[in-house]
């Protein structure tokens, strides 16, 4: 039978073995305790993330419903109203047909009103032609020159809605503080992406004074939802011209 010269020594080594193998499973153990953690945390970050974003976009929401309310508002005082107004009190100084011009100037501010709140159905109808009704309602109270140019490329909803409450906004702060006699508008639609182009011949402005003062947080916060990259460019005496371009996937 086959003995061993030195027992102490092979107990030695079991028990050496013994050792490694607890370090092993001691340093495993280690590893994965800090690597759950390491994920842990990488969640928690990521659900912060996404709870921040979540915010950020509802207050963007809010913020743009308010700025909504305050434009119906201040179109129904500033124009709608005092146009009846001026009706009532000038009813038994004007003649008919006087009067009549005045209603249908009313009622015509009332479908601008309407159609700029609840713009047609998105899948009805092009991004094209629901930005050229639009300026075709404008064009009336000053020049517009609409040049677009299409592919045959899909648009989602969410692209025409942000794009053409974009055209509103800039259009509508030229009318009322720009003082232009012109406004210039381009679409261009390729397979891969859409460009926009607004520019009028107005005031314009100093950027570093006045960057706020045609709402751009609105036209911000309508870029980042549908990943828009865009450039303002404005100087006194020289008017302003805005540039938008969104990715086509």
């Amino acid at each position: 039978m086959l003995q061993w010269e030195n027992p102490g020594l092979v107990v030695e080594w079991i028990w050496i073995g013994i050792g490694l193998f607890l370090l092993t499973t001691i340093l495993i153990t280690v590893l994965v305790v800090n690597y759950l953690k390491s994920i842990r945390k990488s969640r928690q970050k990521v659900m912060q993330l996404v709870r921040n974003t979540q915010t950020e976009c509802w207050e963007n929401t809010l913020h743009i419903q308010e700025k909504d309310r305050e434009r119906l508002a201040e179109e129904l005082h500033d124009n709608i109203i005092s146009n009846l107004n001026l009706i009532r009190l000038n009813i038994n100084h004007k003649n008919r047909d006087e009067l009549n011009l005045d209603l249908k100037q009313s009622m015509q501010l009332i479908r601008e009103l309407s159609h700029n709140l609840t713009p047609p159905d998105l899948g009805e109808i092009t991004l094209t032609d629901l930005i050229a009704d639009y300026l075709n309602q404008i064009s009336k109270t000053i020049e517009i020159d609409y040049r677009h140019r299409v592919t045959d490329a899909s648009i989602s909803s969410p692209v025409k809605l942000n794009m053409f409450r974009i055209v509103q906004e800039l259009v509508t702060n030229t009318l009322k503080h720009a003082n232009a006699t012109r406004i210039d508008v381009s679409l261009r639609i390729s397979l891969e992406y859409l460009m926009l182009t607004i520019e009028d011949n107005g005031n314009g402005f100093r950027q570093e004074n006045n960057y706020n003062g045609i709402g751009l947080r609105n036209i911000q916060s309508r870029a980042q939802k549908i990943s828009a990259a865009y450039k303002l460019k404005s100087k006194p005496e020289k008017g302003t011209k805005f540039i938008a371009c969104v990715v086509i996937e």
